[in-house]
């Protein structure tokens, strides 16, 4: 009978180190995960912003283009009046709309954690929003998500990572407002 009792805990604590050796890999491509969309909307978001530069577009209109292009990234909604369950594409498709229309001060007054934050110090997370022409016929957009937090801190520690991800997106494109548009 013992001999069993022994056999039967080692199977339990066997299944325990097994679950736990789960959980991390689970975990950890969770992150791995968030880092890879969030770098995929810095990306998007890089091309709408060269996009609405190359075309013209005034300075506003710019970084709208570019924070609705990145929302998906850009933390914990904010606003005024939040975008809630059920997120049809009809939901989404209105807010994003208004917001293009009138900015942080419409009826819905969108506004999400990383736009602008209030209290900004090194370690509070800020989406950048940088473009530039980078010739005569030539313009560049880049967006940055800094110090944007992991899922968990903690099990980045314990694995030995880094505790934020910094992903970043850059475009260039054929500056089409040098064509019809005059300089100042």
């Amino acid at each position: 009978m013992r001999k069993k009792r022994a056999e039967r805990g080692a199977t339990i604590l066997e299944s325990l180190i097994c679950i736990l050796f789960l959980c991390l890999i689970f975990f950890g491509l969770m992150q791995i995960f968030q880092w890879s969309m969030a770098q995929m909307l810095t990306e998007y978001s890089s091309f709408y912003t060269t996009k609405a530069y190359s075309l013209g577009y005034s300075r506003s209109i710019i970084e709208r283009a570019s924070r609705v292009a990145i929302t998906g990234a850009s933390g914990r909604d904010m606003s005024a009046v939040p975008t809630v369950a059920p997120f049809t594409q009809s939901n989404l498709s209105t807010a994003a709309e208004e917001y293009m229309s009138y900015g942080q001060y419409g009826s819905r007054s969108i506004n999400f954690e990383y736009w602008e934050p209030d209290n900004i110090t090194s370690d509070t997370p800020i989406i950048e929003i940088n473009y530039s022409e980078t010739g005569t016929n030539s313009v560049r957009g880049t967006i940055r998500v800094k110090n944007m937090p992991l899922l968990s801190e903690n099990l980045s520690l314990f694995l030995g990572g880094a505790t934020e991800a910094n992903p970043s997106g850059e475009a260039n494109s054929f500056n089409h407002s040098s064509l019809y548009l005059e300089g100042d």
